[in-house]
């Protein structure tokens, strides 16, 4: 029963993750809708944009086929959405790529290089006011959320953990696995847990870096699709609209740097869940005894 509990589990999460990601880009996608005059939308002002071409059609086959066939329509958006779900995932995967080396592996790297200089011309060797370091690092943290793409895994508090699950493994098994093997730990630590169904949110954690890491990259192409929208339909979108563009165009920006900053979150919080789980196991009957 358990067994089974855990698999239904890990299908909704992976559903989930799939699913929802897919049926928000849909809407996204069709969005735009809300915010134009269809009175204004004609066929010889769609032909002048690829956008407003697709926006016309969309409308009318949400009002003729839609209404007409529900129960074919939902089955086709559902589908829809795990299909776009899967693409979305993937996509996010290699957006991270390319961003952590663009970013953290070249921009950040000669930014930071540039504020050390300027910490040096302005202090010399000096340190700043309290208030003004107190001010600083919030900052700082704030601007590394933003333009830092690498995820961590463990955080150093958890370092000694991992080093006694390596070094319990090392004495049972007569291995000689590294201290710093992350990788490898990682690996061990989800086998156990699997094999001797031991409680543990890392599957928890897991499905929502998933699902978040999609989203980000959802509203991360939200903030420059509602741009070239806005940009491309101006003649035809309402008063209203036109009124809250800056709010449209400021929501999605910031929904992206929320996900983007739990996605990085959530991947530490798996991290650290797999090694904790480990060391439980590997050090269950001292903590029983004691």
């Amino acid at each position: 029963m358990n067994d089974f509990l855990s698999k239904l589990e890990n299908f909704l999460f992976d559903i989930l993750g799939l699913i929802l990601p897919g049926a928000i880009l849909l809407m996204i996608l069709l969005s735009p809708v809300l915010f134009i005059d269809m009175k204004k939308l004609t066929e010889p002002v769609a032909d002048k944009s690829v956008l407003l071409s697709a926006l016309l059609i969309i409308s009318g086959f949400l009002k003729n086929y839609c209404i007409a066939y529900p129960r074919t329509a939902l089955g086709i958006a559902v589908i829809s959405a795990y299909l776009i779900g899967h693409t979305v995932k993937v996509f996010s995967r290699i957006k991270y790529e390319f961003l952590k080396a663009i970013f953290d592996k070249n921009i950040d790297r000669w930014a930071k290089k540039q504020l050390t200089r300027l910490k040096t011309r302005l202090f010399k060797k000096n340190l700043p006011p309290d208030w003004l370091r107190e001010f600083y690092l919030p900052c700082k943290k704030f601007i590394k959320d933003i333009f830092e793409f690498d995820t961590v895994s463990i955080n150093e508090r958890d370092v000694p953990l991992r080093e006694n699950c390596v070094k319990l493994i090392n004495e049972r098994l007569g291995m000689e696995l590294k201290k710093d093997n992350q990788d490898l730990v990682a690996k061990l630590s989800s086998v156990i847990t699997n094999q001797e169904s031991l409680r543990s949110l890392g599957t928890f954690y897991l499905a929502k870096y998933n699902l978040y890491r999609s989203l980000s990259l959802i509203f991360l192409f939200t903030t420059f699709y509602y741009i070239w929208f806005f940009v491309t339909a101006g003649p035809v979108i309402t008063e209203n609209s036109h009124q809250i563009s800056g709010i449209i165009l400021a929501t999605p920006a910031i929904l992206w740097f929320t996900f983007h900053s739990k996605f990085k979150r959530y991947w530490t919080q798996y991290g650290e869940e797999r090694i904790i789980t480990l060391f439980y196991f590997l050090n269950k009957k001292k903590i029983n005894a004691g």
